[in-house]
């Protein structure tokens, strides 16, 4: 078997590519029985041309939902999701990506194309399956 060197590896090679997506007109409510379904903690949030223009986790909904509100059920992703998060392309390197994660304090990093449509998501998760612990 052929070695690979970590800081060669291209994130496209490890990154998940069946990411579970939510749209910004959709309920937090959604959002939250979509995550709890799916078991994930966190939901990229795309427009209805797969462009990323947010994301929203578990925290998001616990701080920004419960804690200061009233639960609205009525009450919209885009309202509380977090905007203007860091992405990477699937050329960046698995080292580059882990130097923004550790950086940062991410733990998880969206992956989009050229045109800033969704591809794939990398979370501090998937880095520990190959031995990487941030």
């Amino acid at each position: 078997m052929q070695r690979f060197e970590l800081s060669e590896v291209k994130i496209n090679q490890i990154m998940t590519k069946d990411v579970i997506t939510i749209h910004p007109e959709d309920t937090v409510e959604e959002a939250v029985k979509k995550m709890v379904e799916r078991d994930v903690e966190c939901l990229p949030v795309i427009s209805n041309e797969q462009i990323l223009v947010g994301l929203i986790t578990f925290r998001d909904v616990v701080t920004k939902f419960l804690y200061h509100s009233a639960a609205n059920k009525d009450m919209k992703v885009a309202e509380i999701m977090s905007e203007n998060i860091s992405t990477c392309s699937p050329d960046c390197t698995l080292l580059d990506v882990a130097k923004i994660m550790k950086n940062k304090n991410m733990r998880r990093i969206p992956i989009v194309n050229s045109d800033g449509k969704l591809i794939g998501l990398l979370t501090n998760s998937g880095l520990s399956l190959i031995g990487w612990n941030l």
